[in-house]
């Protein structure tokens, strides 16, 4: 993607009030042409468009240039996680995920949980750790998200996997467990020998056999896609529906971190490719039913900013009328200086003020119908309200 593409989604991703954006922070892009070569262009372009909106990026560090395997000298590797810590962890990513999906082949080839320990775990969390110490600054390692697989000597199982770890000595190189709990076709709530959602559960239940039960367990992806032909996929109703429910199960365990929705749109538009159809919007970025899904659940997220500064727009008597609206939206009740955005489904800023004023009137008859997002933030402060409202 370009510059102004990756603008786009991240801004879109911000309207909707997600907390995270997870990203691949890759090897391969950053020294393809050899250990001496450095080049952070791509992961710059989309750390500089996030941290702006207020998204908290989840960095996954993976995947071996062409120069580099897993029987390469780690100090390859621990060098290139190092100096990423030293780049990004001062621009605010304290979030960083050893690898994605290390138990399939089609991310790691030939998985082995020894091998993962011990050459990308291990070096790979002893790196951002020094580099957090140096920079006084805490992080939180995760290790690689587990897809559902079955160990059948190219696969290594969620349970399995998590059982090496310990097993090879990885209890004391990560602070959360990364787990893709992806069970479609299935509702996530009913119990099934293949929803891998509720089977997380197990996944903790190891944890606490180690003594890691005050760690959480990361869903660092999760969805269900909407294609239309081919086997597995479930309608765009279902998708809303058990957008809802996995969060609400998942929230309800007291042992999980953030749950991280895959994805904001759909990645193409052929039909019996469920790969194309996770997205909250299509491929046009029209927004699917699961939006209005996600936006519920998005509503019920405690605030990230810890300070008594901060204040949620619903505690503050901030209040935004008439909705559904055709012409002019007010906004009463604003006490502080504040920006405010008014932005598509797509991130597209239409508008962009500020104001000092207890209320401000906006005219919006030239925008044509459909959903937008009102951007409410305090100046000099963190985000602190994304509002929907419907033109008519």
């Amino acid at each position: 993607m370009n510059t102004t593409e990756v603008q786009t989604i991240t801004n879109a991703c911000a309207a909707t009030s997600a907390s995270y954006f997870r990203v691949d922070f890759a090897w391969s892009d950053v020294q393809y042409n050899g250990s001496n070569s450095w080049n952070w262009n791509n992961i710059d372009r989309i750390v500089n468009a996030s941290i702006p909106n207020n998204l908290d990026i989840i960095a996954i560090v993976d995947y071996f240039p062409p120069w580099a395997n897993i029987e390469s000298d780690t100090t390859f590797w621990f060098d290139f996680v190092y100096q990423a810590g030293l780049r990004y962890i001062p621009q605010g990513v304290t979030v960083w995920e050893m690898w994605n999906e290390p138990n399939l082949t089609n991310f790691f080839p030939n998985p082995d949980v020894e091998k993962y320990v011990n050459k990308i775990l291990k070096p790979g969390s002893n790196a951002i750790r020094k580099a957090a110490l140096e920079l006084n600054t805490p992080v939180v390692v995760l290790t690689g998200g587990l897809a559902p697989a079955a160990t059948d000597g190219t696969n290594i199982a969620q349970l399995d996997f998590v059982k090496g770890i310990y097993d090879n000595g990885g209890k004391n190189y990560f602070d959360g467990l990364g787990q893709h709990p992806y069970c479609w076709p299935l509702d996530p709530s009913i119990p099934n020998d293949y929803n891998w959602f509720l089977k997380t559960e197990e996944l903790y239940t190891e944890m606490q056999a180690n003594g890691d039960g005050n760690k959480k367990i990361w869903g660092t992806e999760m969805g269900w896609p909407t294609h239309t032909a081919g086997q597995n996929f479930v309608t765009e109703l279902e998708q809303a529906s058990y957008l809802k429910k996995a969060y609400d199960i998942w929230n309800s365990w007291d042992w999980t971190g953030p749950l991280i929705w895959y994805a904001y749109n759909d990645a193409g538009n052929d039909p019996a490719n469920p790969e194309h159809h996770f997205g909250l919007v299509d491929n046009n970025f029209i927004a699917k039913p699961a939006m209005d899904s996600f936006a519920i659940v998005t509503s019920l997220c405690e605030d990230n900013v810890a300070t008594d500064l901060d204040i949620l727009v619903e505690s503050c008597g901030i209040h935004l009328y008439p909705n559904p609206v055709t012409d002019i939206v007010t906004i009463d009740g604003l006490t502080h200086a504040y920006t405010i955005k008014i932005l598509d489904s797509n991130g597209v800023v239409y508008r962009d003020y500020s104001n000092s004023n207890h209320q401000i009137s906006i005219d919006i008859q030239a925008l044509p119908t459909g959903l937008y997002f009102i951007q409410i933030q305090r100046e000099g402060f963190h985000q602190i309200s994304h509002e929907k409202i419907l033109k008519q």
